[in-house]
């Protein structure tokens, strides 16, 4: 699709789909389950067997792993082959550095290896740029350029502010900056990110932003991106999608009794789960949802509180908590060190039964009525 068809489909009059994508390692095939559900829901609706995400959402975004599932999505990928590719990822993927001082080298250094990584990127993505004429939908990706400390939502939207500078970026390097996790993987430097400025990027998890959505929205609707489209419950259709959500709890007389390096890796997870939750909180207020969840016993599902007198959006949010309860109430059933084995991001002996997971948790989660033909395209 050439950037004037992307152009011409990003102002087509109508309801607009929007689609986000949570960071969080292998655990995208917690999130593939989610989208796989979604595509067959759609396929079997419109009678269309070889329809692609693609062909229903407008604006795709991701973070981290999130970054690569959104962007093999707008190339118009099924969710199949994401799929294939994410259980042969891992193994191929996430290789452990080998350093010669051993433990002390794997604790100041990255503990994986960036080029499987680089060389996967490289050989599905080729030499398309950020605003390759191959990415069907509108696309964003987010990233934490730490040189500077501030969030980048690299975009492929024609008209928005930075368009000229970022439009030549190499769009695996893109994909790879908001997936260098720190401690992961190296940071990633690309050279010339405009007018000839190099810039050093770590995983757009690493921000508030590791659940996009609200990111997205704003990609949508405000001016600086360019796109501007209206907001309103029969408009806007945001659809976000985690990776498998969870809060290590630990006994009381454990933490009297932490270090500080053990504080330090708690608190940024923690962190990490009040910026989703406080995410979750503003959509649920502003939208109509009908997959809103309770956000704590204070303030339940917020049922009865929105910000102004009407939705602004519809919205649906897809997760699944990796905790023994929630995942018993799937039919599986683990013992406690396997459910938090089961939070890992880079373990691989656990791709199989996250693909499990995803795949039960969609099927009890995604109904068809989430996605009513008001919203289709036209």
């Amino acid at each position: 699709m050439a950037q004037t068809d992307l152009s011409t489909r990003l102002r087509e009059p109508g309801p607009k789909r929007l689609l986000a994508l949570d960071g969080g390692g292998l655990r995208g095939l917690v999130t593939l389950g989610f989208l796989e559900r979604i595509e067959k829901i759609l396929r079997e609706r419109t009678g269309k067997p070889n329809l692609v995400l693609a062909d229903y959402f407008d604006l795709i975004g991701g973070t981290s792993t999130g970054a690569i599932i959104a962007t093999m999505l707008a190339l118009g990928h099924p969710v199949s082959d994401l799929r294939e590719l994410y259980l042969s990822l891992g193994r191929k993927a996430f290789v452990p550095m080998r350093y010669f001082l051993g433990f002390i080298g794997r604790l100041l250094g990255a503990r994986f290896d960036e080029n499987p990584i680089e060389a996967l990127l490289r050989q599905h993505l080729g030499d398309r740029t950020l605003t390759s004429p191959d990415l069907r939908v509108g696309l964003m990706i987010v990233a934490r350029r730490a040189d500077t400390g501030s969030v980048w939502t690299l975009v492929n939207l024609p008209d928005h502010k930075f368009y000229e500078f970022n439009k030549n970026l190499p769009l695996w390097e893109v994909v790879r900056s908001s997936t260098a996790a720190p401690t992961y993987f190296k940071p990633r430097m690309i050279s010339d990110v405009g007018a000839g400025e190099g810039a050093i990027f770590v995983d757009g998890g690493v921000s508030m932003h590791n659940n996009p959505a609200l990111q997205l929205l704003f990609v949508a609707t405000l001016d600086g991106w360019a796109l501007r489209w209206p907001l309103g419950e029969d408009k806007l259709l945001l659809c976000s999608v985690g990776t498998g959500s969870f809060l290590k709890l630990k006994p009381r007389e454990k933490l009297q009794k932490y270090t500080n390096l053990e504080w330090v890796g708690l608190l940024f997870q923690h962190m990490m789960y009040d910026a989703s939750e406080l995410l979750q909180t503003v959509l649920q207020l502003i939208s109509k949802s009908p997959t809103a969840h309770q956000i704590d016993r204070q303030i339940g599902t917020l049922a009865n509180d929105r910000i102004g007198p009407i939705p602004q959006i519809s919205y649906l949010r897809y997760e699944i908590d990796l905790e023994k309860k929630a995942l018993a109430e799937l039919g599986l059933d683990y013992e406690d060190e396997r459910v938090e084995a089961l939070s890992q991001m880079s373990d691989v002996r656990n791709l199989e039964e996250l693909d499990r997971i995803g795949q039960k948790a969609a099927a009890a989660q995604v109904k068809p009525e989430h996605f009513p033909p008001a919203f289709d395209r036209s």
